[in-house]
């Protein structure tokens, strides 16, 4: 149940950067990020970042999404929590 607010469950881990933009954009006065739920797929970089590297950005079993990975599921989330309001 959401009482003025919405719950986002995701099965990544988030940067900052994105876990923000998803707050910022919410159309309900508070959203939380819940990470790891049901699962894990591995760390959610945004494109930006697979450019300049690092472990967060190296593929591995435990770690495989696509490069576009990121908006494609904040897009998916914003359309979610748009059919919500």
């Amino acid at each position: 149940m959401v009482l003025g607010g919405a719950a986002g469950s995701k099965q990544v881990r988030l940067r900052i950067v994105i876990g923000l933009a998803i707050k910022q954009r919410s159309p309900f006065k508070q959203t939380f990020t819940i990470e790891l739920a049901n699962g894990c797929n591995g760390y959610l970089p945004p494109p930006e970042q697979h450019k300049l590297g690092g472990y967060e950005t190296w593929r591995a079993r435990s770690s495989y999404l696509e490069t576009e990975a990121a908006p494609r599921i904040f897009d998916t989330l914003m359309a979610l929590f748009a059919r919500l309001r």
